[in-house]
C-alpha cells in the first residue's frame, strides 16, 4: 500500500508527463489523417498504474491546464472531462478484473471509444466550434484541420450530413480507430513491461496475495488469539503461536 505522500508524488509526475504529451501531440502529413498524439496513451496508463479516481482527477487536469494556458484553438472543458473518463475507464477495468492486461487494454479501448470519443469529446469539440462567430468560425485554427476538415468536406458536403454532432461522430468514427490502436499497442508494450517494478512498488497486487484475498485468507490465519476457543481458529501452518502471553 502506497502512502498518501507517494500517491500524490505519483499524481504530480503524471500531471507533468500528460501536460507534456498535450503540448507535443502534433499535425500528420495528410489533411485527413489527424493529430499525432499519445493522450490515448497517457489516459490508460494513468488509469491502470494510479487507478479510477487518481487516474480521473490526473488526466483532467492535464488536459485542462494546456487548454487553458496553451491553447491551440477552441477549448471546452468537456474535453478535458472526456479524457479523464478515459483513465477512469482503463482504471475500473485495470483495478477490478482479473483480465489478462490484453483483455483489459482491449475493453478500455472499446468502452472509451463510445463513451469519450464518439460522445463526450464530440459534444465538447463541437461546442467549442459552435460558439465562435461566423466571421471567425470558418478561420479557426482547430477547424482547419482534421477531422473537421473531413467532417466538412466530405462528411458535411459529400454525403449531405447538416448536423455538425453527426458530422463530427461519423469524422471521428473513421478516423480515430487508427490511432486508438497505435496508442493501445504502445500501451500495452510499456504496461506489460512495468508489471514486475509495479509490483514491486505497490502499484498491482501481486499474485498471492490477490490469490489469498480471492480465498478469504491471509498471512494471520492460523495463528492462535488467547483467549479464543480452539475452534475460531482453524488449523495450518502457524498452529501452535500463541499471542497475547
Amino acid at each position: 500500500m502506497r502512502s498518501r505522500t507517494q500517491k500524490i508524488a505519483d499524481m504530480a509526475i503524471f500531471i507533468a508527463l500528460g501536460v507534456v504529451l498535450n503540448l507535443c501531440s502534433f499535425q500528420s502529413f495528410g489533411t485527413y489523417l489527424g493529430r499525432i498524439s499519445l493522450v490515448y496513451l497517457f489516459c490508460y496508463l494513468s488509469g491502470f498504474i494510479l487507478g479510477p479516481w487518481q487516474g480521473f482527477a490526473v488526466a483532467f487536469i492535464a488536459d485542462l491546464i494546456p487548454g487553458i494556458f496553451f491553447p491551440t484553438g477552441p477549448y471546452s472543458i468537456i474535453i478535458s472531462v472526456s479524457n479523464a473518463t478515459m483513465a477512469l475507464i482503463a482504471g475500473c477495468y485495470g483495478r477490478y478484473t482479473d483480465w489478462k492486461v490484453v483483455w483489459k487494454l482491449l475493453a478500455t479501448a472499446a468502452t472509451s471509444f463510445v463513451v469519450c470519443t464518439l460522445t463526450l469529446t464530440v459534444i465538447g469539440e463541437v461546442n467549442s466550434l459552435l460558439i465562435i462567430p461566423v466571421g471567425e468560425y470558418e478561420a479557426a485554427s482547430l477547424y482547419s484541420m482534421y477531422p473537421y476538415t473531413l467532417a466538412k468536406v466530405i462528411i458535411g458536403e459529400g454525403w449531405g450530413v447538416k448536423e455538425p454532432y453527426f458530422q463530427m461522430m461519423l469524422a471521428k468514427a473513421i478516423q480515430q480507430p487508427l490511432w486508438i490502436v497505435l496508442n493501445s499497442l504502445v500501451t500495452y508494450v510499456i504496461y506489460a513491461r512495468l508489471q514486475p517494478i509495479l509490483k514491486r512498488g505497490g502499484y498491482v497486487a501481486s499474485e498471492e496475495r490477490k490469490n489469498a484475498q480471492g480465498n478469504g485468507r491471509s498471512r494471520y490465519d492460523g495463528v492462535v488469539i488467547a483467549g479464543k476457543p480452539a475452534e475460531e481458529n482453524p488449523p495450518s501452518a502457524c498452529d501452535g503461536v500463541v499471542i497475547g502471553k
